[in-house]
């Protein structure tokens, strides 16, 4: 092959690998590139979403499984985990409604949009959804209305099919978690039930003003829990949390940081620092506590061994709830306002809150953070076999 030849084939070789470069490069940019954000529609994002949960809260009171299918892309597994995941939420708690004599006649959430943000395949959205449940006792002839409210923040990515927006993932810490490991995600529409419910929970009296003997303050203690419980409509307000203090939500958990407070923050219940259970303040805000402070185990411990709590019992659901020669509703009775309840998965302290409350029939209420929640039923998301309850008095 001459030069001349040589040169050519050079020259050739070098436009075709230039060429190719450019196309495998503009290629790899059209893929990538992310639409941008002002050319997003958040409102129809807001309002698709909206719709959605609207519909994933009707079918808590109409039991309509199949009704969630078209909100969630069912084609992928992270879509199949979606829908799974609310069909079991659905079927624990119409069970654990049922089983107490309890009817929920109405089951909304408001959504607190965080960020809405353009994505390869659609659009990611952090937001917070407030609910509120409203429930009745199926066997007052004259009903009273109880409700409880429960925060989650939720970080969603939606896709577009037929120029709506359905649920791709749906990623957040849920307060059924716990009690979801024995449901199906059959969207068969469920039956109604006809076994009798499965406890007899008779009304259980209770004074509704908190105790004031003793160093503890429950009545500044419960009303600090209600102000820094993270359910607006509850509370009045839009704090999540007391920014004098570090939270922990997102690094380990907040409920015992939480529940800390409520014994002793000077605006709460005013129980005095020592040693082993502290937290040292911050000129701006973000004061950490001690281990005692923030561990469930190591607060579970200290409030026992020190003298500030006794336990009343420790046990299952059913151990608490049964009657007594003393307590006809069970020792669960012997609870005051402003006393605490462990929550253990096996021997492992996991949870801790503090008691706020009644409903009408004396059932306890609770306030607890990391997934935060209002006046929510005691028991409520606690549904596993391994599960068991410390009862504490806080003295």
């Amino acid at each position: 092959m001459n030069k001349r030849k040589k040169l050519i084939l050079i020259i050739t070789l070098c436009i075709s690998i230039t060429y190719l470069f450019l196309y495998n490069n503009n290629k790899t940019y059209v893929y990538t590139a992310l639409p941008k954000e002002d050319s997003l529609d958040k409102d129809s994002v807001k309002n698709d979403l909206e719709e959605i949960y609207k519909k994933r809260c009707e079918a808590f009171i109409s039991l309509d499984l199949k009704s969630l299918n078209d909100y969630f892309n069912t084609s992928h597994k992270y879509g199949e985990w979606a829908l799974a995941h609310e069909v079991k939420r659905i079927k624990y708690l119409n069970d654990w409604s049922y089983n107490r004599g309890i009817k929920f006649t109405n089951v909304a959430s408001s959504l607190n949009f965080r960020k809405i943000s353009p994505t390869k395949r659609g659009v990611r959205v952090s937001l917070d959804e407030i609910y509120k449940f409203d429930y009745e006792y199926k066997s007052d002839e004259t009903p009273t209305k109880n409700s409880f409210g429960v925060s989650i923040q939720h970080t969603v990515d939606l896709i577009k099919k037929d120029d709506k927006w359905i649920i791709f993932t749906d990623w957040y810490t849920d307060c059924f978690e716990d009690a979801l490991k024995s449901y199906s995600a059959n969207t068969d529409t469920l039956d109604k039930q006809t076994s009798p419910p499965k406890y007899n929970m008779n009304p259980c009296p209770r004074n509704h003003e908190p105790n004031s003997e003793g160093k503890y303050n429950r009545l500044q203690a419960i009303e600090y829990a209600d102000k820094y419980c993270g359910i607006p409509w509850a509370s009045g307000n839009d704090l999540r949390h007391n920014k004098k203090y570090k939270n922990f939500t997102g690094a380990g958990g907040d409920c015992t940081n939480y529940v800390s407070q409520v014994l002793g923050d000077k605006e709460a219940g005013s129980l005095p620092f020592d040693g082993a259970w502290y937290c040292r303040y911050h000129k701006y805000g973000g004061g950490e506590g001690s281990k005692a402070w923030v561990n469930a185990d190591a607060l579970r411990n200290y409030l026992i061994y020190s003298g500030k709590g006794n336990l009343i019992k420790k046990g299952s659901f059913e151990d608490l709830i049964k009657p007594t020669d003393n307590h006809a509703c069970g020792v669960i009775e012997k609870l005051e306002l402003g006393d605490m309840i462990c929550y253990a998965l096996g021997s492992n302290i996991d949870h801790f809150a503090v008691v706020t409350g009644w409903d009408s029939h004396g059932y306890p209420l609770v306030n607890s953070h990391t997934t935060n929640r209002y006046r929510v039923p005691w028991d409520l998301g606690w549904g596993d076999k391994n599960i068991f309850f410390h009862l504490i008095h806080i003295k």
